[in-house]
């Protein structure tokens, strides 16, 4: 029975076996590797080129002739009577302050003039009438039909009248009067200069004093940016020289600006020296207010093996490019660590690591790794 039994369990393992095996013969086929895509990315030459580094600073562009309008007294504004951008000339009204108290003072200080001029003609016909007295008296003294004491009262009577009390009150009523007048004047807030109007601060019903900026006038056509520069680079600043001022919100290509002063002691609370560019404006592309970086040119390098500034990709502490190689007759990236020297902003010198001619991944390369499968764009050339 035993023997029985055991070959009973040895077919049922056939079979088992088998039916396992059919099984698996039958299963679909699974893919036993994946094909490589390939990354498309843009190329540029390791090339010799004349290169000069720079020295980038920043900050904002204003009016280089740019005054900001004040009141000259404390009211309230009944009307503004110009728009921000418009041209204004000087002297000409921007805003009207309410002047109904200083018409009221305009009246009482006209009254008061009025009564010191009366008093003044009352007081010239006094003088008159005292001095002819005083002339009569001196006669008759002379006779020796009145005493001194009558001659001396005559005198004090006419010089009394004499002492120029009257016209100084006159001349008192009149300074009031004339300052009232300009205070008048002053409701009236006009334009320093000639210019644009750069910006409106107040409104229509809002009450303003001499310290609150109502207005800015500036003249678009000539703008400046001052940087603060540091004792290692005031040396390399020079008067008069051109250096590029990228506005990257209008373009970007860089517009010349001019170093118009460079000062010779630190900015207060600074260990800073303030350095003004000046940049032409004459289309008003450009804006005050906008933010500006100014690159001034330090140093420079003639027949530099130069790679673009986009090819390099910063990996922990060290720079890396990848060069392109050709491999049966594929396209390959290949890390490259190099050591580089000064940039222009747009290229790159390489001391160390590539050749003249080597070819460089310049866009797309922070999509790929070492030995990945590449394709370049015909217009970049099908040979790396």
């Amino acid at each position: 029975m035993s023997n029985k039994r055991v070959n009973i369990l040895q077919w049922v393992t056939v079979i088992l076996v088998g039916a396992l095996l059919l099984i698996s013969g039958c299963s679909p086929q699974r893919p036993t590797s994946v094909a490589e895509s390939a990354t498309t990315v843009n190329v540029g030459t390791a090339e010799a080129r004349d290169i000069y580094g720079s020295i980038s600073y920043s900050g904002r562009l204003k009016a280089s002739r740019e005054v900001r309008v004040l009141p000259q007294i404390s009211a309230r504004i009944i009307s503004i009577n110009v728009s921000e951008g418009e041209e204004v000339g000087a002297g000409q009204t921007l805003m009207t302050l309410d002047s109904s108290s200083l018409q009221a003072s305009l009246k009482k200080a006209e009254a008061q003039v009025a009564s010191a001029k009366a008093n003044q003609v009352n007081n010239q016909i006094k003088q008159e009438a005292a001095h002819k007295t005083y002339e009569r008296t001196k006669s008759l003294y002379d006779a020796g039909a009145v005493t001194q004491v009558e001659l001396e009262d005559a005198k004090d009577a006419y010089d009394s009248l004499n002492s120029g009390s009257v016209e100084a009150v006159v001349a008192e009523a009149e300074a009031a009067l004339l300052s009232v007048q300009e205070q008048i004047g002053y409701t009236s807030i006009t334009a320093p200069v000639s210019g644009t109007v750069g910006r409106i601060d107040a409104s229509v019903g809002e009450y303003v004093n001499t310290s609150n900026t109502v207005a800015v006038i500036s003249d678009p056509r000539e703008l400046k940016v001052e940087i603060m520069v540091g004792e290692s680079d005031i040396s390399i600043m020079k008067l008069n020289t051109q250096v590029n001022v990228y506005v990257k919100s209008v373009s970007l290509d860089p517009f010349i600006g001019t170093i118009s002063s460079i000062a010779s002691v630190l900015a207060a609370d600074s260990n800073m020296y303030p350095v003004t560019i000046t940049l032409d404006n004459v289309k008003e592309e450009v804006k005050s207010g906008m933010y500006a970086e100014v690159s001034i040119t330090a140093s420079g390098v003639q027949s530099a093996l130069c790679i673009p500034l986009s090819s390099i990709i910063p990996d922990d502490g060290v720079n890396v490019v990848y060069s392109v190689t050709e491999e049966n007759g594929e396209m390959r990236a290949s890390r490259v660590e190099v050591k580089t020297g000064i940039n222009d902003g747009g290229y790159v010198q390489i001391l160390s690591g590539l050749k003249a001619g080597d070819k460089v991944v310049t866009l797309g390369n922070t999509l790929i790794s070492d030995r990945s499968l590449l394709t370049i764009p015909s217009k970049e050339g099908a040979q790396p």
